[in-house]
Parts: structure tokens; sequence; C-alpha cells
């Protein structure tokens, strides 16, 4: 393991034992920033230090390590686990109202719902209604994951919960937390508004288990807009679940494939709810490169690093971009 490798999951750990001792996981300034320009923190994977039982039991402490093995601070969507090859079900218990709680992120209603939006666009959350700066919290217990800008997003929050989930809370007009801070059910983590590709005021909010989305209604009664709940304290799923995705990426392949045939082309839409933008199976989404751009404008403007971008186009940061070509983002 080379050196700054190595420090990357060191601090990475730092930050957590921080949190134990302090209840709130961000160390400091100085690791992380330092951790960051030397390595990308999406390329930590915690499993690296599991021959060691010193840190073992410190990196179990992150929510559900175990099944993720990845602790990743810079990427939205990191995973490409493929749940359609799931052979068991998994139950998740969501909520015991002892030691994981639950709360309702906006009390608002439904605006736009889980589902296909046309031949190549998936809403893999639901919109809720409220006004700028309305209070967002956190749904479950959990540890604050992502705290970022992001264009299609806005400012974005993702949480990963102890019950094995994670949530994504997006077009925020402020962010209250910070990447590993220890967040519980109901807790401020951001304030409702209009940022990134949205229309109007509302909160994108997304269920995710290992990167998968999940209808939200198929979890919380929206549908009582005076007393939300939850529609059961366990969530079984198996690969049937998640069946929905490898259909709509069928006959997403399907329909673009004709529309090549007839020579009508295809041009990148960059969207919040684009199935290439947000792909759940592993694919890597590209970027044609347009006059004027930069590296570091084209990692903010994607909702990622410019070492994530150096490292899956093995370029260098001060490598010269030519208009037309197409990079690899994530």
């Amino acid at each position: 393991m080379n050196r700054s490798r190595r420090f990357v999951i060191l601090t990475s750990i730092l930050t957590l034992f921080s949190a134990i001792l302090f209840n709130n996981l961000y160390a400091s300034d100085f690791l992380i920033d330092s951790a960051k320009s030397m390595i990308d923190t999406s390329s930590v994977n915690l499993a690296d230090v599991y021959h060691n039982n010193h840190y073992l039991n410190i990196a179990n402490m992150l929510p559900f390590q175990q099944a993720y093995m990845i602790w990743d601070t810079a990427t939205i969507h990191p995973y490409h686990f493929d749940l359609t090859k799931m052979t068991d079900t998994v139950t998740l218990v969501l909520a015991n109202h002892k030691d994981c709680g639950f709360a309702i992120p906006v009390a608002g209603y439904v605006t736009s719902e889980f589902g296909k939006r046309n031949h190549t666009r998936y809403h893999y959350g639901i919109d809720l209604k409220l006004d700028r700066g309305d209070t967002v919290v956190s749904a479950f217990d959990g540890v604050v994951r992502i705290s970022q800008w992001s264009r299609s997003y806005g400012n974005c929050v993702v949480v990963r919960h102890y019950n094995g989930l994670e949530t994504l809370y997006g077009h925020l007009t402020y962010r209250n937390v910070v990447p590993g801070q220890v967040v519980t059910a109901g807790q401020l983590i951001g304030l409702g508004g209009n940022t990134g590709r949205s229309t109007g005021p509302h909160l994108h909010f997304e269920v995710r288990y290992l990167g998968q989305p999940i209808d939200p209604n198929s979890i919380i009664n929206f549908d009582d807009t005076t007393h939300h709940a939850l529609r059961s304290d366990t969530l079984n799923l198996t690969a049937d679940n998640f069946e929905y995705i490898a259909k709509f990426h069928e006959e997403e392949a399907y329909y673009l494939s004709r529309h090549h045939r007839h020579g009508r082309g295809r041009h990148a839409v960059h969207y919040a709810y684009n199935s290439r933008t947000h792909s759940t199976h592993g694919k890597h989404s590209g970027y044609v490169i347009h006059r004027g751009d930069t590296i570091s404008k084209i990692a903010m403007r994607n909702g990622t690093t410019v070492n994530r971008i150096c490292q899956l186009n093995r370029i260098s940061r001060n490598a010269k971009l030519k208009p037309g070509k197409k990079i690899v983002l994530k």
C-alpha cells in the first residue's frame, strides 16, 4: 500500500474515531483537505485495512460498512452492486423506536412520483412540496456521507443509515451538515430550496440500498399528510425489487438503437434524474469537452473531483482538454 493511500485511510479512520468521542465525525479541515489533495477519497476502500484488528473495530462503526465496503465522501453514486442477482431475501429493520428512529424529511405532499419519465429518463426519487427555507431533516439515524454541490441535485446531502439504507436530499438552499457527521432522525440537515436542475422549490428525496433506488412510497406513507409514518418497521428486499432497473435499461437501449438506425442521433442529456447521469449498474458516464472547459470546472459541474477525473482518464491535472473529445466522469 503506497504512502498517500495509507494516509487517506488513516485520516478517514481518525475522522470516524473523533465522532465516537465528540459525537461529530468532522475531525479537522487539515486532515480532510490534506487527504483530498493527495488522493481522491472515492478511492478509499476500508476493506484494505481489515487485516488490522486495531482499525477493524473502528471501521465497522460506519453504518452497514460490512455490506457497502466503501466510504466515499466525493461521489454521490459510487456503488456498482447488481441486486437483480440477489438469491436471498434481505430484511432491514428500518426503525425500532429505541435504537433507530424515524422522521419525515419534510411535511409536504408528493408533487412528482418515482418512476419512468420517458424512454431515456427515470425519476429515481420523489419530489416533496416545500417553500424556500423550510426545514429538512434526516429520515433515520445515521452518518452523513455526502454534503456538496451538484449540477443536477444542487445542494445535496446523502446520509447512510444504521438500518442499511441511504437517503438523498436534493435542491437544498443551505446544507447544515458535513461529511462524517453523526445525525439522528429528525435532525436538521438543511433548508429547502430550488438549487440545481429544479423548476421550483421542492425536496428531491431518494431512498437507496447499496446504491439501488427504492420507491420511497413503498417505505413511507405520504398519502396522509398529517401523520406521515413508516408502512412497516421492517423492509424485505429481493431481486424482484430491482427488476425494473434492468427492464428500463433494456427499453432505453432498444429505443436509442432505433433512433440511431433512423439517423436521428442523440445529444447528451445532463439532468438530475437521467439514467445516464445516475447509472445504477456500474457503467461509466461520459462527458463531451466544450471550448473553455477545465478539469476543475467539469468536476464542479458534475458532482465529482479533479482527482477522480484524472484517475479514470489517466491524465494529469494540467492536461490540455480538446473540445469534442469524450472523457469519463464516474
